[in-house]
């Protein structure tokens, strides 16, 4: 008997460290920051761009960038700074705003990609041959999450075909997920390159919890 009840024991308490263990692996889930740059309806470059927020949390978007490459392999950055903000109870296109959170559910609508790649010059005369000088496209977006101590990053590459008509396509279907300890720098890289603080890096004068590794 004394050795059933043993074996029963150390059944139970088994049951409880696997019970435990899949409770904080949903719970870690349910609270990691997952976002989506979605490439909608077709291949067409004037199809929308969104940046799409599927975590449970709220996210506070600090920058988003694009990295166009040409036939000569030359990188060009910019920053996408003119987008449209839906709520996930509102499907109405709100204030055009270059910073703030995004809720659960909600999502941006960063622009056609056309207009993403070329900026103010989409509406050029000249912007189709500017385009067909577009090989590969790198979109990317750096945000703020709560339970996160440092900022995390988002992104996604596109190729383009000029057959005739300019075709964009991404290079798989995932959104690559920047939010490991060791992706903090590249992100923090991102968002200097955007708002050009007086102090890049990590600074003595940083003491908040942010600034934390």
């Amino acid at each position: 008997m004394d050795i059933l009840g043993s074996v029963s024991s150390a059944i139970m308490a088994l049951v409880w460290v696997v019970y435990f263990q899949l409770f904080f692996l949903q719970y870690k889930r349910g609270n990691r920051a997952y976002l989506v740059i979605h490439h909608a309806q077709n291949e067409s470059p004037d199809a929308p761009c969104l940046l799409v927020n599927m975590g449970q949390e709220p996210v506070h978007l600090q920058c988003v960038q694009a990295v166009t490459k040409n036939e000569k392999g030359e990188e060009t950055l910019f920053t996408v700074t003119k987008y449209d903000r839906v709520t996930a109870d509102d499907r109405n296109i709100q204030e055009s705003l270059r910073q703030g959170p995004i809720q659960p559910g909600g999502y941006l609508v960063l622009g056609s990609f056309r207009d993403i790649i070329l900026g103010h010059r989409s509406e050029d005369d000249g912007a189709g041959e500017l385009l067909e000088c577009v090989q590969e496209m790198e979109l990317r977006a750096a945000v703020v999450h709560g339970p996160s101590k440092h900022p995390i990053g988002v992104r996604r590459r596109f190729y383009l075909r000029h057959n005739g008509d300019s075709e964009i396509y991404p290079k798989n279907i995932y959104t690559e997920q920047l939010t490991r300890r060791r992706d903090k720098k590249e992100v923090r890289t991102w968002i200097e390159e955007e708002l050009r603080p007086k102090n890049v890096g990590r600074s003595e004068s940083e003491n908040s919890e942010q600034a934390e590794d």
